[in-house]
């Protein structure tokens, strides 16, 4: 509507000052329809600038998700690093349990990332969505051919990880291959292995468990090279 209004009454500005012979009726007409078109320019600025007449929505979404390597007994999210200061990064699992192909979940400038330790079996993708939505209607009617209800503000997820997952970076992850396969042959990891194996048929989140602690002691204690 304001955009309509700025259009109106520039184009009766110009009518006005055309048109109307009185000079002191046409002063009047001219300064009216001129103010009423600066004051909706500045409404227009001050609604795209500082989301004049509208405020800002949180709304929280909570999805499971699923490891990025559906045949372990244990879970695996993967994160890589991106940007110079590393802060935030690139993670990937599965969407659904019966997914073939990975999900690759990259930031944005309005996106932050973290992970987070939880009780259970099972990780979660926490989304917390900030969004500007306007006051009312009549702010609505107001700007609303500016198609900017619902814009998104900021967003903010949290991976939700389970003591029955790891979460490895893409460097860990490769690290940990090449360890344990330096470890295959040695009879105390396969015996370990053997023994997770039995446990997971009676106590799979106990196999679990004990899989995702031993591996990570594992990076902790070895050295990168």
């Amino acid at each position: 509507m304001v955009i309509f209004t700025l259009f109106i009454f520039t184009v009766l500005a110009f009518v006005s000052l055309m048109m109307i012979h009185n000079l002191t009726l046409r002063t009047v007409a001219v300064v009216v329809s001129a103010a009423i078109a600066v004051s909706s320019i500045v409404l227009i600025i001050v609604n795209m600038h500082d989301h004049y007449g509208m405020k800002v929505q949180t709304k929280t979404t909570k999805t499971q998700i699923y490891s990025v390597q559906g045949q372990n007994t244990y879970g695996i999210l993967s994160y890589q690093p991106v940007g110079t200061s590393g802060k935030e990064k690139v993670y990937i699992y599965r969407a659904t349990d019966k997914s073939t192909k990975a999900t690759i979940a990259k930031p944005d400038l309005k996106t932050t990332t973290s992970l987070q330790n939880i009780d259970g079996n099972v990780a979660y993708k926490v989304t917390t969505n900030k969004t500007y939505v306007y006051r009312n209607s009549f702010f609505k009617f107001l700007f609303g051919i500016a198609d900017n209800n619902h814009e998104l503000k900021s967003s903010h997820v949290t991976y939700q990880v389970p003591p029955t997952w790891i979460a490895l970076s893409s460097q860990d992850g490769e690290r940990l291959k090449t360890l344990v396969a330096g470890l295959s042959t040695q009879s105390d990891f396969i015996q370990q292995v053997q023994q997770e194996k039995e446990q997971a048929t009676t106590d799979p989140d106990g196999a679990a468990k004990a899989t995702v602690d031993y591996y990570k002691n594992l990076l902790a204690t070895t050295p990168s090279k």
